[in-house]
């Protein structure tokens, strides 16, 4: 066994074993961050990039891809480099974190009575929750705007927030953030 060799099994040992606990580690999608997930990815094809140079030595990859427009896509280089690029393009995307679910106590549905303000309207709406609502970009015409008699009925306190701006054709375009137990409602 050659010195290149034993350094090219070291190698795809280590690779192996990190590869083995990055799977079988229990991560929530939520607490691995896009900056580690690509960590990940760069660690595992360099892993099995320097694994293949090493096992492989100087063998040849080349790889052509035919644009659109005639152009084309080449990459050549030795085993090593051809590893870490096929790792590095085929692995799999970081899936977008899955929305959160509406909590099942929190689902909405009241009436609001007529002669109350955009903002009164929504006041009414985040009183149950105990949580803090501030308005921004909003000027005081559009916070006192005359809310009709309407029945708010949404999954969430913030979509039925979101309603409020059906009833009346005077507010402008907002969305609703909920961060850190205050909704913030930023015109858009």
């Amino acid at each position: 066994m050659t010195q290149l060799l034993s350094i090219g099994l070291g190698f795809v040992a280590t690779l192996v074993i990190f590869l083995m606990v990055t799977f079988f580690v229990t991560l929530k999608q939520d607490a691995v961050s896009a900056t580690a997930y690509n960590n990940l990815r760069f660690l595992t094809a360099l892993c099995g990039g320097f694994a293949g140079g090493f096992l492989a030595g100087d063998a040849l990859f080349r790889w052509e891809q035919q644009i659109p427009g005639g152009a084309k896509l080449f990459i050549s280089g030795t085993a090593g480099f051809a590893i870490l690029f096929l790792v590095w393009l085929t692995y799999p995307t970081r899936p977008p974190p899955a929305p959160a679910n509406p909590l099942p106590n929190e689902y909405v549905k009241m009436n609001i009575p007529a002669d109350l303000s955009f903002e009164q309207a929504a006041r009414v709406i985040v009183k149950p929750t105990q949580r803090t609502i501030s308005f921004e970009g909003f000027d005081q015409g559009q916070l006192a705007t005359e809310m009709p008699d309407m029945e708010i009925e949404a999954p969430t306190f913030r979509e039925a927030l979101e309603q409020l701006r059906y009833h009346s054709t005077k507010l402008p375009q907002y969305r609703v953030l909920l961060d850190n137990g205050v909704y913030h409602v930023q015109r858009s």
